[in-house]
């Protein structure tokens, strides 16, 4: 009976030993799953933080200086300089205008667009997500096209066609005080050809 009893607690005791390992921390075998990501704008920018870009750039909207008759123009994101447009269209200030006012990083020149569509520049702090992929968009990412930026908002499906709901500075439409003033619009910019988007990265 003795024997009967130590046997079935040296089983038990082999039981729990055999439980606790297997409930154990996993090996080298099962790697944890990787929970950090090694893209630095998943970990500083959502949804929230597009909201706030749109925010600014609807604010921004009622600026003057954006108007193609104002030739006074600031650099907000360059200790505000001031440079003299004649009759421009000012897409790409007006663009990091709003990134800056929104707490995002911007780059250390007057990009234009020919620089922000190239893929080879600002990688750190407007990383490419996308190419020529409507898709690859979230609100308050940069679409750039050749000659042209937009702050992208949502994505509008007609037929067959893809366009950007979106904010820009330098329309062809006049001013009509409501979705487009200071030759900033609010519309629709159809999506075709080829683009790059970009994801501003917080400060």
């Amino acid at each position: 009976m003795k024997k009967l009893t130590i046997l079935r607690y040296l089983g038990i005791a082999l039981l729990c030993v055999y439980i606790s390992a297997c409930s154990s921390s996993r090996t080298d075998d099962n790697p944890p799953e990787n929970t950090t990501d090694n893209n630095p704008t998943e970990n500083t920018y959502d949804e929230a933080a597009g909201a706030a870009i749109i925010n600014i750039a609807k604010d921004e909207q009622q600026n003057e200086m954006y108007s193609p008759s104002i030739s006074d123009t600031y650099l907000y994101w360059l200790d505000n300089r001031e440079i003299k447009l004649n009759h421009a269209t000012k897409c790409n200030i007006f663009a990091l205008n709003v990134l800056f006012k929104a707490g995002f990083k911007t780059p250390t020149v007057n990009a234009l667009t020919r620089d922000l569509i190239d893929t080879s520049k600002f990688s750190d702090i407007l990383p490419i997500v996308g190419i020529s992929d409507p898709e690859a968009a979230a609100k308050g990412d940069l679409i750039v096209f050749n000659g042209h930026v937009i702050i992208f908002e949502s994505l509008v499906k007609i037929k067959k066609d893809m366009y950007a709901l979106a904010w820009w500075a330098g329309t062809h439409q006049a001013d009509n005080g409501d979705n487009i003033m200071n030759n900033v619009c609010y519309g629709k910019y159809k999506l075709n050809g080829y683009f790059v988007v970009r994801r501003p990265v917080k400060k």
